[in-house]
């Protein structure tokens, strides 16, 4: 459960890189659209941030249980959080759906590869890759978002918008929790002053806070470049609750490109 003291999961219960991702899936990643970004609607349209996808699993009888967000870095791999992926049994991974409910499509799992590193009591690397049985098939409401590069641009320390995509988590005030892939803008604070706030919270992690609470393994983004293309920053592992806030903490993805590649081109 959240707590207001006690930081946990949001969970419901390169240049080098972008050529090699550009060609392994040979499908233009991150694609942008001036108005859809322009917009202040919550809920996503269908073509909006077609990268989100529900990870889905459960018990054997109980497959398409919504687990975490994870999101496309080419045709067959998927980032997510570790803790999303490293339970026991009874939460099995089945698959992953893009799309929205009335035009999805499932894709099953071949692999889960969880970071070596991963510590789920100090939070750190809460980072996996999902390998999925075969390559997706690309429309508008399915597309790869684009890997960072290794270097903080000039753009990116200006503070430019940053978006966080992907699905609503548990609700703070109880109600029905949204279906619909969502889409907020992230406030963000430095990381030290949310340590300060809860000793918790691993300064590595980039933190803030959005309107709503995302769930697991949904992406913050940030659209740069000529032309603008959306790129994947991090990815929603932890949050506390402070000072009438809530507070989210991101897995750095530059820091794991390395890792990502080399677990993504198998």
């Amino acid at each position: 459960m959240w707590s207001r003291k006690l930081l946990t999961f949001l969970v419901t219960i390169t240049s080098l890189h972008a050529t090699i991702q550009a060609a392994s899936v040979g499908q233009e990643c991150g694609i942008f659209n001036e108005k859809q970004y322009n917009s202040d609607n919550i809920i996503a349209e269908p073509t909006e941030h077609p990268w989100v996808g529900r990870i889905v699993g459960g018990p054997k009888d109980e497959s398409n249980k919504l687990l975490c967000t994870g999101i496309l870095i080419d045709s067959r791999h998927v980032v997510t959080a570790a803790h999303c992926v490293s339970k026991d049994d009874s939460e099995n991974i089945y698959g992953v759906v893009f799309g929205d409910s009335d035009s999805s499509n499932l894709n099953l799992v071949s692999a889960v590869t969880v970071h070596p590193d991963y510590s789920p009591r100090k939070f750190e690397n809460d980072l996996a890759i999902i390998e999925l049985t075969k390559d997706v098939v690309f429309s508008d409401l399915v597309q790869p978002i684009c890997l960072p590069s290794e270097e903080v641009p000039t753009s990116e320390a200006s503070n430019l918008k940053l978006i966080v995509a992907g699905l609503e988590g548990p609700s703070l005030n109880r109600r029905q929790r949204l279906e619909k892939r969502i889409k907020m803008t992230y406030t963000k604070i430095d990381s030290k002053e949310c340590h300060k706030k809860q000793a918790s919270f691993p300064e590595e992690l980039i933190c803030g806070n959005t309107e709503w609470r995302p769930l697991s393994g949904s992406a913050l983004t940030e659209a740069s470049g000529t032309p603008r293309k959306f790129h994947l920053l991090g990815i929603a592992v932890a949050g506390f609750y402070s000072s009438d806030l809530d507070h989210q903490g991101y897995l750095n993805i530059r820091p794991h490109l390395d890792w990502i590649f080399k677990n993504s081109s198998k």
